[in-house]
């Protein structure tokens, strides 16, 4: 150890033995507390002391320590073992089992308590799945993952009527009638959906819906409180962390003001002074809401809708019941749980389940039925009537029809890695994907394919095409392809944190000039040069955007037009509003990119 190292550089321990007695055997410290123990007196790095494996070899096979804990008789261990029968009986978590334990006093250890639930069955999870239907064929080594269950088959597409394309799974072996309805009841559900969207009496559909797919990326809502958390992420120029601290901030401000709704608060103002506090206390909402940015009346909204969906949260938290809390309620301890979900899993396999919407009311109610029969403590559950104990059954049930769709998913035929979910123009979900919180690499998702072939460089093109990325059927049907960024319904301030299609600026591009002439439809205060000089960073939209504005204050892009000049001096312009657009206007325009943009809405 420091101060006693010889040049052999071996360690000193003869004078640290009664000092390690104390450490380790009278007060019971670990051995990484001891070593921190020892850095901090000495006052250095841990990396500079004996590692663990060095001291427990010293203290045990050298000074001979007493165990610091003896063996546990076997009726101690039974007693034990009883208790965490009972704590597991209650539905109890893990964590506050183990908590229960120490505050008792039974003096269990993590690796012990750990061993015991092993090796007693304390487990809510087992080797071969929670329920029927688990894989029976694993992967050998050199070899491909394999996933078969007993009579599955990859699944095929059936079905097209009344002029709507529906995806309607169908496992060979269904009768034809039951393939049939499923396939005329989504039929069905398209053409409802279609009419419902034409006469607005539905909103707009962000993300797959069962085997619906979403309405149109550039769609706008009906109300704006139909905004999308997502675009409200981007409208505010917010990453995922700074969303999340504003809604803890907000909802701290909710607890302190005693709001619980906002239309509770409408008449005495208190609704937007807690508004008002979010964004004076918080310095990038104090920039973003500052009066000479632009589009304030649509960031105005997009704290609304954050603000609103807190206190949702807030009041629906207190009424959520867990697997356990329906457990509870339903007097069953979670083998026994495990079982009647096991059982409701089994019926959905036999049925060749889908979803529940193809599957629709009148048969899902026959499930249930089938489900309520085979079990005693059901029967009982709907004799009595009782409102709590048949919304503890809907939990049970609900959770054994997710775990078939999930293992569905992970075991079909189409099976993909987890990715991050893009609904919006905003950087998506809060949530990080399974890949990325087991310290794994998930797939990035990648740029659709454009339907158009580049031109070459050297030949010049006076149209641009509009390309539309194609969704691919796979991802139709199970809801995860990533739709693409509309980048009209972004600020210009926002970049590549808002668009994770946006690859890394090419070299080439950072020194070339770009000029920019100011359209005479733009609308801005102030005087602008006509003419100025900008560089573009990236083939996107919106590093055009950012190099427009150097020379505007709060001024945003609303139009942007590529010229090309033709050999009798004259121009073409083409209006550009995609990237794809502006790749192929790039392409076209050469050495020399001239753009006409419109700038509205700030000072110059």
């Amino acid at each position: 150890m420091p101060g006693g190292r010889t040049p052999k550089n071996d360690y000193d321990w003869d004078d640290k033995k009664d000092v390690c007695y104390q450490l380790f055997v009278v007060e019971k410290k670990s051995l990484t507390e001891i070593i921190t123990h020892f850095a901090n007196h000495f006052g250095v790095t841990e990396s500079e002391l004996p590692n663990a494996r060095l001291f427990r070899r010293q203290f045990t096979d050298k000074w001979h320590f007493p165990p610091r804990k003896e063996k546990r008789k076997p009726e101690d261990e039974a007693a034990i073992v009883e208790r965490m029968r009972q704590l597991w009986e209650q539905n109890m978590l893990v964590a506050k089992m183990q908590e229960t334990l120490d505050d008792e006093g039974w003096g269990v250890g993590l690796s012990e308590f750990q061993k015991l639930r092993r090796i007693n069955g304390f487990t809510r999870r087992v080797n071969d799945g929670a329920h029927v239907g688990a894989p029976v064929k694993k992967r050998k080594r050199g070899e491909a993952e394999v996933m078969e269950e007993p009579g599955d088959q990859e699944w095929t597409v059936a079905g097209s009527s009344a002029g709507a394309t529906m995806s309607a799974y169908q496992k060979p072996g269904m009768s034809q009638g039951e393939a049939t309805r499923r396939a005329n009841r989504l039929a069905q559900i398209q053409f409802d959906s279609d009419n419902a969207l034409l006469t607005r009496r539905r909103r707009r559909r962000i993300r797959n819906y069962g085997h619906l797919p979403p309405d149109a990326p550039n769609m706008a809502p009906r109300y704006n409180t139909e905004t999308t958390l997502d675009e409200c992420k981007a409208f505010l120029h917010l990453n995922n962390d700074m969303y999340t601290a504003i809604r803890q901030d907000y909802e701290v401000i909710c607890r302190d003001m005693g709001i619980e709704r906002k239309k509770t608060f409408l008449s005495n103002g208190m609704w937007q002074a807690s508004k008002d506090r979010l964004v004076r206390e918080n310095m990038h909402l104090s920039g973003v809401m500052h009066p000479l940015q632009p589009d304030l009346d649509r960031k105005a909204t997009a704290v609304d809708v954050i603000c609103s969906d807190v206190t949702k949260r807030m009041r629906d938290q207190p009424k959520r019941l867990t697997v356990a809390d329906a457990n509870n309620g339903l007097g069953l301890n979670p083998s026994d749980s495990k079982e009647l979900r096991k059982m409701f899993y089994g019926i959905l396999d036999d049925d060749q389940f889908t979803t529940r919407l193809a599957c629709g009311d009148e048969h899902w109610n026959e499930l249930r039925q089938v489900w309520n029969a085979s079990s005693p403590l059901l029967q009982q559950v709907m004799a009595e009537g009782d409102p709590h104990k048949i919304r503890c059954v809907d939990v049970l049930c609900r959770d054994a029809t997710k775990r078939r769709n999930d293992d569905y998913v992970r075991k079909g035929p189409n099976r993909r890695e987890p990715q991050q979910r893009v609904s919006g123009p905003g950087p998506g979900s809060a949530r990080a994907p399974a890949a990325a919180k087991k310290g794994k690499t998930a797939v990035t998702p990648t740029k659709p394919a454009s339907t158009v072939a580049k031109e070459p460089k050297k030949t010049p093109t006076k149209k641009v095409t509009k390309i539309h990325a194609k969704t691919s059927a796979a991802a139709s049907a199970l809801g995860t392809q990533a739709q693409p960024i509309d980048a009209d319904r972004l600020d210009p301030a926002l970049s590549a944190m808002t668009n994770p299609y946006t690859a890394a600026p090419p070299a080439e591009l950072l020194s070339i000039p770009i000029y920019f002439r100011l359209s005479p439809q733009s609308q801005i205060i102030g005087h602008h040069p006509r003419l100025w000089l900008g560089k573009l960073t990236a083939r996107t939209v919106s590093a055009v955007h950012l190099a427009a504005t150097s020379k505007a204050g709060a001024a945003q892009v609303t139009k942007v037009h590529g010229l090309i000049k033709n050999e009798d001096e004259s121009e073409d312009s083409y209006l550009i509003e995609g990237d794809e657009e502006l790749d192929v206007y790039l392409g076209a325009a050469g050495e020399k990119a001239s753009f006409l943009v419109v700038l509205e809405g700030g000072y110059a």
